[in-house]
């Protein structure tokens, strides 16, 4: 059974487990912005030549699925490229995965 209403900082009532459409705007403000500071994906290393590479390396049977059973969509780094920027293009140090694993990595690498 959900929660109570709550009222949010915009003195809208809320049923309980939704977003104010005022905290939906926020956060995509916040996102873009965000986004505006971080280098492009070809100054972070992503070239077409590794866009090629990771096509192909999620093309082999072996490499269709993430860890976590979900088909895979990208390809992440065993240990990441801004610690080991040398390791970006070897297939040894790739792994298949998918945007859930590859954000929640991702996370965890920003907290350390």
């Amino acid at each position: 059974m959900p929660g109570p209403s709550r009222i949010c900082r915009c003195q809208k009532i809320i049923a309980a487990g939704e977003r104010c459409p005022c905290q939906i705007r926020d956060a995509r403000e916040r996102k873009a912005r965000h986004d505006a500071r971080r280098p492009s994906a070809r100054q972070r290393g992503y070239t077409a030549e590794w866009q090629h590479a990771a096509r192909a390396f999620l093309a082999e049977p072996q490499n269709s699925h993430c860890a976590c059973g979900a088909p895979a969509t990208v390809v992440m780094h065993v240990i990441s490229i801004r610690k080991r920027p040398d390791l970006r293009m070897m297939r040894s140090n790739w792994r298949a995965g998918c945007q859930r694993c590859n954000a929640l990595d991702a996370a965890k690498e920003r907290q350390q």
